[in-house]
């Protein structure tokens, strides 16, 4: 099946002139079909003469030929798409220009908004920043910032530089590498939309960096010191404390997913919800991630939860249904912001010497899972769709572990030492 696409002249509210506006009219099934507006504004004389003339006179032969070209490059389109037509690839092939489609700054906007209407906010702000630094680096030293990159701008030796650029400006590798994982996202696209050779694809040569993410978990001493100091009640920081090892405790929950659960999740024995930061980029359906109800965990929610409402409501006064997906972007990054503050706080008034963060919570349940019940466990625990992303998640903490397993093996002579 493929597409109709035809011409008519919007006869429903004449312009000003005397014309009318004339229409491309595309047709896939019943519910989709489009009309798209043209630069052609055309008497209902002149539209007779000329496009629906069998044999067109003067200025009208030469207006049919331009209408002709009109359909028949939207007829080609059609038939170029078959049963893959979408409005969304019609529309780019269609209007784009030539310019517009060797536009990196172009297909990193267009991306951006296909982000933000999945409500994919955070993945959004992050293709936004990349473009944006990779815009200011090409600006440098121009009068005005540069509006048009052209992919061709962007070989293997212009990245180079640009890292060499971020380094200096005191970025981190991590910084860069994510950017850059971005931009080959973007020209992947672009090679797959037919915009641009795949000739023109940098990533060859250009290697992105690698960045050393550490990642700090903590041990049975530190968790216990930060669990069993007194704070004041219905404090900022035991807020902060009781929300952290909630996380802890619920197989390392973002806290993104803290906010999204809903009374719906919540059932006799556990409570269970979808990962928001893969559910809507995973291809197969993903797997809920269930978490015991333990009496920690129940302790907790019947302190903080709202009171119980209709199942869709949020459990906790974090979020309100009535937000958008960018306000609730920004809300969860204050949340987190406000736990990280309080949470090192009390990692400073106990005297210990570390960052605390939210994702610490995350990585001390994975050193104690892995631990306890294997890479498998753990692999189901934190939602992971593949042995390979827990394998590299368990890296960060590898070199801890080894040395901790090798003191155990050496325990026994200690015992021994006691009993002498």
């Amino acid at each position: 099946m493929k597409a109709e696409v035809s011409l008519y002249l919007d006869t429903r509210r004449a312009l000003k002139n005397g014309t009318y506006p004339l229409k491309l009219h595309v047709y896939f099934t019943a519910k989709m079909e489009r009309w798209y507006g043209t630069d052609y504004k055309l008497s209902k004389e002149q539209f007779e003469q000329s496009y629906l003339a069998a044999k067109p006179r003067g200025e009208n032969k030469d207006l049919k030929i331009e209408l002709d070209a009109v359909i028949q490059k939207a007829a080609d389109l059609a038939k170029d798409l078959g049963d893959s037509f979408t409005f969304e690839k019609f529309e780019r092939k269609m209007f784009r220009t030539k310019a517009s489609a060797n536009n990196v700054i172009e297909h990193f906007a267009n991306y951006v908004k296909a982000l933000d209407k999945n409500e994919q906010i955070g993945t959004a702000s992050s293709y936004d920043c990349s473009i944006k630094s990779i815009t200011a680096y090409l600006s440098e030293g121009k009068k005005s910032p540069v509006t048009h990159i052209p992919f061709t701008a962007l070989s293997a030796d212009v990245l180079n530089k640009y890292e060499q650029w971020m380094v200096a400006k005191n970025n981190s590798k991590t910084t860069v590498g994510i950017y850059m994982r971005n931009l080959r996202a973007i020209f992947n696209k672009a090679i797959a939309a037919g915009d641009i050779s795949p000739e023109l694809y940098p990533f060859k040569t250009y290697k992105i960096p690698n960045g050393k993410n550490v990642k700090k978990a903590l041990e049975t001493p530190d968790l216990n010191a930060l669990y069993r100091a007194d704070v004041s009640t219905d404090s900022f920081m035991e807020k902060a404390r009781d929300f952290w090892f909630f996380s802890y405790q619920c197989n390392g929950m973002n806290f993104r997913d803290i906010a999204e659960l809903k009374f719906k999740d919540i059932h006799d024995t556990y409570f269970s919800f979808l990962r928001h930061k893969t559910k809507n980029t995973t291809k197969e359906d993903p797997a809920p991630i269930v978490v015991p109800l333990t009496s920690h965990i129940k302790a907790f929610i019947k302190k903080y939860a709202n009171e119980k409402g209709k199942p869709n409501d949020y459990v906790f006064p974090i979020f309100q249904t009535s937000m958008s997906a960018k306000d609730r972007h920004k809300v969860n990054q204050n949340f987190i912001r406000f736990v990280n503050q309080h949470m090192q706080k009390l990692v400073d008034q106990l005297g210990l010497s570390f960052k605390l963060g939210t994702m610490v919570a995350r990585h001390s349940f994975t050193t104690q899972a892995t631990r306890t019940m294997g890479l498998e466990f753990a692999q189901e625990a934190l939602g992971h769709t593949t042995m390979n992303t827990t394998q590299n998640y368990w890296k960060g903490f590898e070199k801890d572990a080894k040395k901790s397993m090798a003191e155990k093996l050496m325990e026994f002579t200690t015992a021994d030492q006691e009993a002498v």
